[in-house]
């Protein structure tokens, strides 16, 4: 019971991600410009640099990821490369 306690909620963060991506310049620079390769974006709308999900920098979302990633008691504390590769 405890673990199911401090697991991520992965929904709310993606729901917390697609709310603060309209908002977002980055997403806004990578969407008015010319296609890059590495940008993309997939039908549920999340923006993706070289297929990995880009997290906004708001509401402390990044911050949220790391400290889940990186603190979560199942996580264990592994090489910064490691950590990168979780996240």
């Amino acid at each position: 019971m405890l673990c199911t306690a401090v697991l991520m909620d992965v929904e709310q963060l993606h729901k917390d991600i697609l709310s603060a991506l309209p908002n977002d310049p980055i997403r806004f620079t990578h969407m008015s410009n010319p296609p890059d390769n590495r940008w993309t974006v997939d039908d549920s709308g999340f923006l993706h640099c070289d297929n990995h999900i880009y997290i906004p920098e708001s509401n402390d979302l990044r911050l949220h990821v790391l400290w889940n990633t990186h603190e979560h008691p199942l996580s264990g504390h592994f090489s910064q490369n490691h950590t990168l590769e979780l996240i």
